[in-house]
């Protein structure tokens, strides 16, 4: 067998391996390596990964720490033959990283080494952190992970380089003719000029971005000329505007129509102020007015206020005399009701006095019930606190530690693993005896028929045949039987310690104290709902009781003796009192408003008196009659001044109207605004022309018109380099299509050794069946017996089992077609077709013992007896 066979892989201080772990004598076919979960089968092939796909400086390797140890250094050895030369490889991660590579005479070390590998088995390192899936290659291929048999696709991509390298020679055709340096002088000259999607790159892009520039620029210049010949024609056009305004002058002329209107604005600004110097005064004409007839008017009302005095001065004397018969009557009704609030008072105070003696009675009855219940429940509580703590005593002593008791447990569940497992391990011996038969087992005879376990040596006499000697399991049968002896002694001596015989007691035990707690919790219950506030709480009730008694029985004493007839109630009594204080009130009330109406109608009787003779005297006076003669008069004369001042008001009303004050103020501000633009933009076309001239100058000076020409020149010339580059990168484009479509041809041709590697495992799992190939190698449709679409199924369609199949069948197939090329293979299958039935399992076991015959193939599993029949004995881990 050639190409990459491992003999040997040791690992020390990676992961759960912490002291050295030896894998050796692995075999050129099937290796089954088997163990239980957790036993280090998928640790095996990890570290088989990192030493060839993880630097050995690599930082980005925590995963293979020993867990727990921080410091350790995670070292794999790994001895292999690689085309026929031995060689070994050691790699150191973490903590001394090293790594060295002993191929036949040839030593290695470092990078070189990691390279050197890499190159010949078919990956690649990543750039930075740890090495993934991408990066794997062919050996990702060929070693499959747990769980991943079926994700084919993705594996062969990344391995699609290396697989165009490996199997280059098997294109022969166009090897011969020199295909391929053809079509990578092409695709590197279309390459220069072209990207992988048809844009322009390179040269290409640069003469197109050098003909746009160009003829850029020519527009601009060609833009610029123009403006320069507009500029000519505008300055042309200002000079004769400029020349034609300085000779009219139009802003003199509005100057002379600005001073005309201010002239006119001034005198209508004069007749406004003397119209409001006129209606002043007619407004303090009119003020005058208007007091002389409210003196007058007021004069009139004195008149008539005087009669009206006079009715109210005979209606005040009227109600005096009748607000005296009425307090005289409110006096006698408030007499009457004070004496029936006195009797009404002594009844009040009679029942009172009763109902309190009635309530001293009742308090002092229920003080001494309520101090002989709280006596009940202080006995009552003192019994469930002397019950509650007697209980917690006893659970004290029976208390077994909570540690000891699960450790007993432990124990226990340990000895019946231990049972189990040398149940499992030990020698099993049955027996049917004849009756007469001397059969002993260990001096011990044995007759009928039976069954006994042996975990250790054991003697088997035979009368007249001879002795057996019965040495069952081995290393880790006696092992087991030891660990059960130092369990059993480590149990009897917690047990002695406890001074009980069994865990069974211990349980008895833990469970009466357990059940003496919950009665002392049940009587601490009771003894909170007996005194929910504590002992001392329930006993100052207690003596609160005993005081309330005697306190009340104290009051009764103090209280006069009872009347001899019946007392009234105290309801009724406060109710006749209350109706004997509210009509008593209210005759207070009656007489004290009648008080308060006769005081009144005292008063207003004499102030109306005063007022009617002050009134009287008043108005009879000759100053009086004076006063209104003159204020008639003076009215008279203000009257026509107002007449004569509104008259003169409405004359200049109308010569104001007439003379148009805002027309005035909008003919001024416009003649002045429309003088100032029209001698601004004389000023500002003179400055404009000198800036024109200018720039025309220096224009003419740089010489535009040449510039355009050589410009048009230049981008003629980016325009033909652009032209044959574009004409160049369009033959290469399909020169290399064609190539491609050649190249693309012979490879499908590369197929047909794939197809027939597939239709070979196929045949074994599937007879009759067709796995299509694509141009990529990748698997297609499945066909199934006839050639019908019905039949066919894509294989991103098939169940998760069949998926996992074919992609071990593929796999196979791929390390065949790269065994034909020379190049080293090594399968590896991390518990493998775990989703297979029955029927599909033994038909791909033919399959990997077939595979296995021309390579070396590592098999992980937890499931040993599913393999017995691979004609090879199992390695087991543990």
């Amino acid at each position: 067998m050639t190409g990459l066979q491992l003999t040997r892989l040791q690992v020390a201080e990676l992961r759960q391996f912490g002291p050295p772990f030896e894998l050796a004598e692995l075999q050129p076919g099937l290796n089954l390596i088997a163990g239980p979960n957790e036993s280090g089968k998928s640790t095996l092939v990890r570290a088989i990964r990192a030493a060839f796909f993880e630097r050995h400086r690599s930082t980005s390797v925590d995963d293979l720490r020993p867990y727990g140890d921080s410091a350790a250094t995670p070292t794999i050895e790994l001895d292999f033959v690689l085309d026929g030369v031995p060689h070994r490889l050691r790699k150191s991660f973490l903590g001394k990283k090293r790594c060295e590579l002993q191929a036949g005479s040839r030593r290695l070390e470092g990078q070189e080494a990691e390279d050197f590998l890499a190159e010949r088995l078919g990956f690649q390192f990543a750039a930075k952190g740890a090495s993934r899936e991408e990066h794997w290659g062919i050996p990702g291929l060929l070693w499959i992970e747990q769980g991943s048999a079926q994700a084919l696709r993705t594996a062969v991509e990344h391995a699609a380089g290396h697989l165009q390298r490996a199997l280059d020679a098997s294109l022969g055709e166009v090897a011969a003719s020199a295909g391929d340096e053809v079509l990578a002088l092409v695709r590197e000259a279309r390459g220069e000029l072209l990207t992988g999607t048809g844009k322009p790159r390179g040269p290409l892009q640069q003469a197109l971005d050098e003909a746009e520039r160009a003829q850029a620029d020519c527009d601009a210049l060609q833009r610029e000329a123009e403006h320069y010949r507009a500029q000519v024609d505008q300055c042309r056009a200002l000079r004769a505007e400029h020349a034609a305004e300085a000779a009219d002058a139009p802003w003199q002329r509005l100057r002379r129509q600005q001073a005309e209107a201010e002239a006119a604005l001034r005198e209508a600004d004069g007749l406004a102020d003397q119209r409001a110097r006129e209606a002043a005064e007619q407004e303090r004409t009119q003020g005058l007015a208007e007091a002389l007839r409210q003196q007058l008017a007021a004069m009139a009302r004195q008149a008539q206020d005087l009669q009206l005095r006079q009715a109210a001065l005979q209606r005040s004397r009227q109600a005096l005399d009748t607000t005296q018969a009425a307090e005289q009557a409110g006096a006698t009704a408030q007499a009457a009701a004070a004496e029936r609030l006195q009797a009404a008072r002594a009844a009040l105070a009679l029942a009172r006095q009763e109902d309190s003696r009635t309530q001293l009675q009742r308090q002092a009855t229920d003080a001494r019930q309520r101090a002989a219940e709280v006596a009940a429940l202080l006995e009552r509580a003192a019994a469930e606190a002397a019950r509650a703590a007697a209980l917690r005593r006893e659970a004290d002593a029976l208390q077994v530690p909570a540690k000891l008791l699960k450790t007993l447990r432990d124990q226990q569940l340990q000895a019946r693993e231990l049972d189990i497992r040398l149940a499992t391990l030990a020698t099993r011996l049955r027996w049917t005896l004849q009756p007469a038969a001397d059969v002993q087992l260990d001096g011990q005879a044995l007759s009928g028929s039976g069954e006994r376990l042996l975990a250790s040596d054991a003697t088997l006499a035979i009368a007249g045949v001879g002795t057996l000697k019965l040495a069952p399991g081995g290393a880790d049968l006696a092992d087991l039987t030891r660990q059960r002896e130092r369990l059993h002694d480590e149990h009897l001596a917690m047990l002695q310690r406890l001074g009980l015989a069994s865990l069974a007691e211990v349980e008895a035990r833990d469970q009466a104290q357990r059940a003496r707690l919950q009665d002392a919790t049940a009587a601490e219950q009771a003894l909170r709902l007996l005194a929910p506030q504590g002992m001392d709480a329930l006993q100052a009730a207690h003596d609160r009781a005993q005081a309330q008694r005697a306190e009340a029985e104290a009051a009764l004493a103090q209280l006069p003796a009872a009347p001899a007839g019946h007392a009234p109630d105290v309801p009724g009594a406060e109710a006749a009192h209350d109706a004997a204080q509210q009509a008593a009130e209210a005759a207070t009330a009656q007489r004290e408003g009648a008080r308060r109406q006769l005081a009144t109608a005292a008063s207003r009787a004499e102030a109306a008196g005063r007022e009617c003779d002050a009134l009287a005297a008043l108005l009879g006076s000759a100053e009086h009659q004076a006063q209104q003669q003159a204020a008639q008069a003076r009215l008279v004369d203000a009257q026509a001044l107002q007449a004569r001042q509104q008259a003169a008001l409405q004359a200049l009303d109308a010569r104001i109207a007439a003379a148009r004050l805002d027309i005035l103020r909008q003919d001024v501000d416009r003649l002045r605004r429309s003088a100032d633009e029209t001698e601004r933009a004389h000023h500002a076309r003179a400055l404009r022309i000198g800036q024109l001239e200018a720039m025309l100058a220096q224009a003419g000076a740089q010489g535009l018109d040449e510039t355009l020409a050589a410009a048009r020149l230049q981008a003629e010339a980016a325009a033909r380099r652009r032209d044959e580059l574009q004409r160049r990168a369009q033959a290469l484009d399909f020169l290399l299509g064609k190539l491609e479509a050649r190249r693309q041809a012979l490879k499908r041709r590369l197929q047909a050794p794939l197809q027939r590697h597939l239709d070979h495992y196929l045949d074994l799992l599937l007879p009759g069946a067709r796995l299509e190939v694509d141009e990529q190698l990748q698997p297609g449709r499945l066909q199934r017996g006839a050639a019908t679409d019905a039949a066919a199924g894509a294989f991103d369609t098939l169940s998760f089992g069949a998926r996992e199949q074919l992609g071990v069948i593929s796999r196979l197939a791929y390390a065949d077609l790269l065994r034909e090329a020379g190049r080293p293979t090594l399968l590896i299958l991390d518990d493998a077709l775990v989703h297979s039935d029955e029927p599909r399992l033994a038909a791909m076991k033919r399959v990997i013992f077939d595979a296995a015959q021309r390579h070396q193939v590592l098999l992980f599993t937890c499931h040993p007896a599913a393999w017995r029949d691979m004609g090879a004995a199992p390695r087991m881990l543990r």
